[in-house]
């Protein structure tokens, strides 16, 4: 007994001895044809809205910060490179975007002249590069917190965009520790401060530390960190080129 009826965009199917046998209208290509055509726009167009940030290397794009009771990094801009040159020393140099941007993805082509003495202990408290993205939040700095604050944590909080606030810098170091890396820390001296070990230090000078986050992030600025001050190291680190993969 064979029976058949219309079923969704007008499929007809029939029955016959247990196995159902499809038969498709001119009326169901059309309409197939019309899905396929709306989903690879969508597909085509949701890919192209994905961009890529290259941020720029010139010195009046940067802002060059340093800590109390340490010496300071010497940092040069020349020829689209920023070199860092550490001896003992340590500070931040930093890149405020025009606009909040949400980061899914970050890559920055680096060497290191030089090496940073081995750490021992759970975590590397000095580090060949640590890259950091300003996410945007709703902690602020004002009254009696703002009075006691270090200066580099009032800069902080004045890259957040007008009307809003801070949430954490979140690092994504280089190690030359191949045990660290996969792990996390919320900085002991600073509840403003989240490090992830992502990347290990090859052999040779030139490397890439390419990273994709879990979650994107609102990004306000860029804060480059790089230090031998725990440690007591000399080195030199350049970066040659920084991308951001930009979501809406």
């Amino acid at each position: 007994m064979e029976k058949s009826f219309n079923f969704l965009f007008n499929i007809k199917t029939n029955f016959n001895k247990g196995k159902i046998v499809y038969r498709y209208t001119s009326k169901t290509n059309k309409v197939i044809f019309l899905l396929v055509v709306l989903i690879s726009l969508f597909s085509a167009n949701a890919f192209s809205s994905e961009r890529e940030e290259k941020i720029s290397l010139n010195k009046e794009d940067w802002v060059v910060l340093s800590y109390e009771k340490i010496p300071a990094n010497e940092v040069k801009f020349n020829d689209n490179l920023l070199k860092v040159n550490i001896k003992n020393s340590a500070g931040p140099i930093v890149h405020k975007l025009s606009k909040a941007l949400k980061v899914s993805q970050i890559s920055i082509l680096d060497q290191v002249i030089g090496s940073k003495k081995t750490e021992t202990g759970a975590f590397d408290e000095d580090s060949l590069l640590r890259f950091g993205l300003v996410a945007v939040g709703k902690q602020t700095l004002s009254g009696p917190k703002k009075w006691f604050a270090a200066d580099w944590v009032k800069k902080l909080f004045a890259l957040a965009p007008e009307g809003t606030g801070l949430d954490k810098i979140y690092f994504y170091n280089l190690t030359n520790r191949s045990e660290l890396i996969g792990k996390s820390r919320l900085h002991p001296k600073s509840d403003l401060l989240v490090e992830n070990i992502v990347s290990l230090k090859g052999e040779g000078e030139g490397f890439e530390l390419s990273h994709t986050l879990e979650k994107p992030i609102e990004t306000a600025a860029v804060w480059i960190s790089i230090d031998g001050d725990d440690s007591k190291s000399n080195f030199e680190t350049q970066i040659n080129l920084i991308k951001l993969k930009i979501i809406p």
